[in-house]
């Protein structure tokens, strides 16, 4: 279960900066009786330098809970005897107030001096505190290369002071990130990473930060205690899954309840003096990135796409692919570059298609997978209403689509603005591309978004469908009154296509429907046109059509 003893030695080097390990070690193996395992010294060393137990598991590969049992039996147990604290009280990080409290911190540094820090991090080209947090331990990166420099040259160089990382689901934006800092952290005099996942309160995120950032010199923990730090020191921080913090099923922008103060903290980080760097990572883009970002602005926004061709054939290679097998070019384009996705697929092609990519390419459907298909569907579920009627009509088109189009076609009663602002947001949420044809907008989805939308809006519609003949009524109707099907005046291949990928499998739906309920379809019809008839609908309905299309209308 553990890695090799040098590995595990290697671990958290930093500690011994601070801290005189040697005597450390030599006391816990008297009050213990035993000598103290590796592992035991690692996750000590962790401790000190304010990793959390669940991150420790994770360095040295772990699962949480077997970790757990092992120190609670040893090393939580010695800790507690040479700090003189009653049995079963340690929490992990009064670690180092404790162990300092009993002498065993060096006086080489003074910690809470910062200009003590700042001379000692340019003396060990290092930081002096790191916390990587949740930051998963990135072991293989490929390509990115000028990405990395152009992001590390607007960190250093042009000292950005706030740098929104942004991307759809599974793009390699936290491994980027992993990357970025680790090339730059020797720049830093304190580096901290969080993940927001659980979207936390401005209050306590802050209250998080300070306490690593500035141990517990000040009593005060707002955003102005956390901007006096940035302006002591150069801290690095990095804070990822920024999504969590805003509502779901609004346009980008609107925070979640506790997380209202998030906005005034990027304002402030963004636009007051200090010398340090705060990196977003996310799904979504804040409006207050936004608003304010430029390339001369100390607010930068950096929008990560797929792998280039180098980056992706590395990747494959990787997989087990010599990057000379035909159809490799066309299946990087087919999937964007997307790591994910191409990990994925790679698989697929190895275990079910014997390596031959051309052969896998003849398939009709890009294969998702779960991973990639959960990811898509967490993104997809934040959306306002509007926005994913709008990805299902891109879907639908299946090419690039202008807004007078967009607009027409929805017959939409809300504004002509309300519309644009659904097209920013999902433009902010990195799930829609724009074109420019015959110097006219264009808005499309890329192939994995529109995959995963298409089949979202078949399974839509099919509920409607089956809830119409179980139900024998209209009641039910949502989609198939608002989005076509198939389009009258479409180009022969989107028809076709629209046919194959929407109509035929809402049309098998039906007919499984109408055999598990025992239906008389010319009964069914005559009941549905009998109750259309005397429904009034406001603006164009595309429910005769589409009725007419699986079979349910004359």
């Amino acid at each position: 279960m553990l890695s090799d003893n040098d590995h595990i030695e290697g671990l958290f080097p930093e500690a011994a900066q601070n801290w005189d390990l040697n005597r450390l070690y030599a006391d816990l193996q008297v009050v213990s009786g035993k000598e103290i395992k590796p592992f035991e010294k690692a996750c000590l060393r962790g401790l000190l330098c304010r990793y959390r137990p669940g991150q420790l598991a994770f360095k040295l590969a772990w699962t949480s809970g077997a970790l757990r049992v092992e120190l609670n039996k040893g090393l939580y147990r010695s800790l507690e005897a040479i700090a003189d604290q009653p049995l079963n009280t340690l929490r992990w990080e009064k670690v180092p107030e404790w162990l300092e409290a009993k002498g065993y911190k060096t006086q080489r540094q003074n910690l809470h001096n910062p200009h003590n820090l700042a001379a000692d991090s340019q003396a060990n080209s290092g930081t002096n505190f790191a916390d990587w947090g949740e930051a998963p331990n990135i072991q293989t990166f490929y390509g990115r290369t000028e990405e990395l420099a152009k992001l590390e040259q607007w960190i250093v160089r042009d000292r950005c002071h706030l740098l929104a990382i942004c991307g759809m689901g599974g793009i390699g934006k936290t491994a980027l990130a992993v990357k970025l800092v680790e090339n730059m952290q020797s720049q830093f005099d304190c580096f901290i990473w969080r993940s927001l996942r659980g979207a936390q309160p401005t209050a306590q995120l802050i209250a998080d930060l300070l306490q690593f950032l500035n141990s517990s010199q000040q009593n005060g923990c707002g955003i102005s205690d956390l901007l006096e730090v940035l302006r002591q020191k150069r801290c690095l921080i990095v804070l990822d899954d920024f999504e969590a913090t805003l509502q779901d099923g609004e346009l980008v922008g609107v925070y979640r309840q506790g997380c209202e103060a998030h906005a005034e903290l990027l304002q402030r980080v963004g636009s007051e003096r200090h010398q340090s760097s705060l990196i977003l990572i996310g799904r979504e883009q804040p409006k207050e990135i936004s608003m304010h970002q430029g390339e001369d602005q100390p607010i930068r926004y950096y929008k990560v796409n797929g792998l280039q061709r180098q980056g992706a054939f590395e990747l494959l290679r990787a997989r087990g692919f010599t990057g000379s097998e035909n159809g490799l070019e066309a299946l990087v384009q087919q999937y964007r570059g997307n790591p994910s996705a191409l990990r994925i697929v790679a698989g697929t092609i190895q275990e079910l298609f014997n390596g031959n990519v051309s052969e896998f390419l003849k398939q009709t459907a890009l294969a998702l997978g779960d991973v990639l298909r959960t990811l898509l569907y967490q993104q997809f579920e934040r959306l306002s209403k509007l926005e994913k009627d709008v990805l299902y009509w891109l879907a639908i088109k299946h090419r690039p689509v202008s807004l007078s189009t967009l607009r027409s076609e929805m017959n939409l009663q809300t504004s002509g603005s309300e519309l644009i602002n659904a097209l920013e947001s999902l433009r902010w949420r990195s799930l829609i591309e724009k074109v420019s044809e015959q110097d006219e907008v264009m808005f499309l989805l890329e192939p994995v978004v529109m995959k995963y939308v298409n089949r979202q809006f078949v399974d839509e519609v099919s509920k409607e469908i089956i809830a119409i003949a179980s139900q024998q009524n209209l009641k039910s109707i949502n989609l198939l009154q608002s989005h076509v099907l198939v389009e009258d005046r479409a180009p022969d291949s989107i028809r076709a296509m629209q046919i194959r990928l929407v109509l035929k499998p809402v049309k098998d739906k039906l007919t499984k429907a109408i055999a598990q309920n025992n239906i008389e379809l010319d009964s069914l019809r005559e009941r549905l046109a009998s109750q259309h008839q005397v429904q009034t609908t406001e603006g164009t309905s595309y429910i005769e059509a589409n009725l007419a299309l699986i079979g349910l209308w004359w």
